[in-house]
């Protein structure tokens, strides 16, 4: 395998510099210049001929121009070998079309097998590139993912790639990789990090002891352009201290780093103790690593990453300050270590930058009107359509960070979005999102994109001129029609759109109701989704739905198609990035029996005791109380108040903000000045003004 650039290089195009590089700290490279030992492209067949070319190339000195007649296919195969398909959870490349027609490229199919048996037939590639085949220039590169989960069908394990084509094809492939989930980007606003390319200033590896030796090292490295290579005899350590300090453990969450085991014995590995000490005093005896790492060590492939966080509270002992970390090593062994961080409490994965003095993290609002317009999902009256301008947001913003909120909800809709299934996504209105999410994040608002879809979608909403028409058909995840792959599909898109943006968090789909499916069948469906858009690299909070309109009083009782209670079907859900919650809505009263209606906190009693017994965190993206209430104000103040104290499940809440439930303003930019109602000032308590500003 050739030397891996940090950049993407292109002789004919800037946009080249889009695609993101190689990374092997996630990517197993199966062709960069040359294919790597172990695999071969003669398991092709067909009329098919292939070779390099340095006149256009994605990464390192050439690419592989491939000429294909019809019926026939590229292939990489490693004869004899097996790969997990758990482990591995994308198929990733880079395409060139040259002057090939566009269609012949789009429907390209790849499949993964193993020893003759294929995963799923084939999934053309049209909708699994990045920038898009349509928005290609000419000479122009793009990028290719692909889910695991979309290729394996029932195979568990596969050893061979095939891009199939059936129609003669000419195009150039560089950049072949097969991916595992990569590790969380370090994040400043969350960790302070003692090592990143060099210790921290105020740490030192010079308390390392027994003989341990760390070593610069840029061949292998998961942040950043170095690595540190350890070499340790048994019974010796790497260890970080600042002498003459103390830092408070209420003031870490966590100790976590990212580790490389190279081939090194795996058991010696696993069997890695990390301490917390204060001048001398150790917490713990040590905690093994092995338990923390994720993904777990045992299903690493060989020369990859992997990220161990361990819980402070696991660590500290009777320790209330402490000064050094130390790697303790039983056994001789040699690995790498990166990113060394102490997490900080309260503050969720996502970045907030600054924690309130009480409560929360996230505090916010919901800002409707980009999904208003349409009676598509059956509800009428919703006129409030607009776009705003950056004027208006800027305003708008200012109101926001005036209030002290720090959170912004912003309900999008998935036709005006994606105006066909599995289609590109719409120019404009993709811009206009874009738009508003920068200039919120920029303020430093943590920003939450909703799909607000009630999991339906109209299907010839749009005509070809993309005018909106009324000889739409509304379909439902589930319906023989509408599939979990057109949502994996248009949250591929938008996590390729904002997964650089850690302010960014992913609403998955807003109230699903009335599905025609168990909540088995729906939380598995979410799985894949949550698999594609981990696959893009996004590491962003993810919000999970639930199959009653996401409603609290029916966490406990809802068991739709006979099959099991949607609080029993969600403890399924897993995240290779270990930063999801489960979105919660509760409008009060509800009047559905099915809760403690005493008072609002009352009402999110039931979802909280189980988020707790299960180690679970839950998001409040609605909430409110009907304008004319008497006792909107007092019930207001008991549910965050509720909220403040189980801080340990509850991570934000974003009351809706329109007519009837509106709480805040009348035109999202100042308080009721006209309608004749008394605003409800519900915020005073709970909101620091200006917060951003401080």
């Amino acid at each position: 395998m050739s030397e891996l650039l940090p950049e993407a290089t292109a002789s004919s195009s800037a946009s080249l510099l889009l695609l993101p590089s190689l990374n092997t700290s996630y990517q197993t490279v199966l062709y960069d210049d040359s294919v790597t030992p172990g695999w071969d492209a003669g398991y092709s067949w067909g009329n098919i001929t292939y070779s390099s070319t340095t006149s256009t190339k994605a990464y390192g000195t050439s690419s592989m121009q491939v000429t294909s007649a019809a019926d026939s296919a590229l292939a990489l195969g490693a004869d004899g070998q097996s790969f997990s398909t758990t482990t591995y959870t994308a198929v990733s490349f880079a395409i060139h079309r040259g002057t090939a027609n566009l269609a012949a490229i789009k429907s390209l199919k790849l499949i993964v097998s193993q020893e003759g048996a294929d995963g799923n037939a084939g999934v053309a590639i049209g909708n699994y590139a990045n920038p898009s085949f349509d928005s290609l220039g000419a000479g122009e590169w793009t990028r290719v993912t692909i889910p695991m989960s979309a290729l394996k069908g029932s195979l568990t394990t596969f050893n061979k790639l095939t891009l199939m084509a059936e129609t003669a094809v000419t195009y150039g492939i560089d950049g072949i990789a097969i991916e595992i989930p990569p590790l969380p980007a370090l994040d400043p606003s969350s960790m302070m990090v003692l090592y990143d390319d060099a210790v921290a200033s105020g740490w030192s590896t010079g308390y390392s002891w027994g003989g341990t030796t760390p070593a610069s090292d840029t061949a292998s490295k998961a942040y950043g352009t170095t690595s540190m290579k350890v070499t340790a005899p048994a019974n010796s350590a790497l260890a970080l201290g600042a002498a003459g300090s103390s830092l408070p453990v209420a003031n870490s969450v966590a100790v976590s780093f990212a580790i490389n085991p190279g081939t090194s014995n795996l058991t010696a590995i696993q069997a890695l103790r990390v301490i917390v000490s204060q001048e001398g005093v150790d917490g713990n005896a040590g905690v093994a690593i092995s338990a923390y790492a994720n993904p777990s060590l045992g299903s690493l492939p060989p020369g990859h990453w992997t990220r161990v966080r361990i819980p402070m509270s696991a660590l500290k002992g009777s320790l209330t300050t402490f000064n050094k970390l130390t790697i303790q090593s039983a056994s001789p062994v040699v690995y790498g270590v990166d990113g060394i961080a102490l997490e900080k409490p309260s503050n969720p994965p996502g970045g907030l930058g600054k924690t309130y003095p009480t409560g929360v993290a996230y505090r916010g609002i919901n800002r409707a009107g980009m999904e208003y317009g349409n009676n598509w999902d059956g509800w009428t009256g919703q006129t409030y359509y607009e776009m705003p301008s950056s004027t208006q947001i800027s305003a708008e913003l200012a109101y926001y960070k005036g209030k002290g909120f720090n959170l912004i909800r912003l309900p999008i809709s998935w036709e005006r979005l994606q105006h066909t299934l599995n289609g590109p996504l719409n120019t404009a209105y993709s811009n206009g999102m874009l738009n508003y999410i920068n200039l919120a994040t920029a303020q430093g608002f943590t920003l939450v994109l909703d799909l607000h879809n009630y999991n339906r979608y109209a299907t010839g909403a749009f005509d070809g001129a993309g005018n909106q028409t009324p000889n739409y058909v509304q379909r439902i995840i589930g319906d023989g029609t509408l599939t979990v792959a057109h949502l994996a599909d248009v949250w591929t898109k938008l996590a390729d759109l904002v997964k650089t943006n850690p302010k960014v968090i992913l609403n998955l789909m807003n109230e699903p109701h009335d599905l025609p499916m168990t909540s088995t069948t729906w939380f598995s469906g979410i799985q894949t989704v949550m698999n594609a858009v981990r696959a893009t690299g996004s590491t962003q909070l993810i919000l999970v739905p639930n199959t009653r309109a996401s409603d609290v009083g029916h966490w406990n009782t809802w068991a739709p198609g006979g099959g099991p209670l949607d609080s029993v079907a969600a403890l399924s859900i897993t995240d290779s990035a270990n930063n999801y919650a489960f979105d919660m809505h509760s409008y009060y009263p509800e009047g559905y029996g099915s809760n403690d209606e005493s008072s609002y906190g009352a009402q999110l009693t039931a979802v909280t005791n189980w988020a707790r017994t299960h180690g679970k965190k839950l998001f409040l993206s609605e909430m409110g109380i009907g304008i004319h209430e008497s006792f909107a104000q007092p019930q207001i103040t008991n549910a965050l108040t509720f909220m403040n104290n189980n801080g340990d499940v509850w991570i934000g809440w974003s009351p809706w903000d329109l007519t009837s439930w509106q709480l805040t303003t009348n035109n999202h930019t100042a308080d009721y000045t006209t309608n004749g109602l008394t605003p409800i000032n519900w915020y005073a308590a709970f909101l620091t003004a200006n917060f951003l500003a401080l």
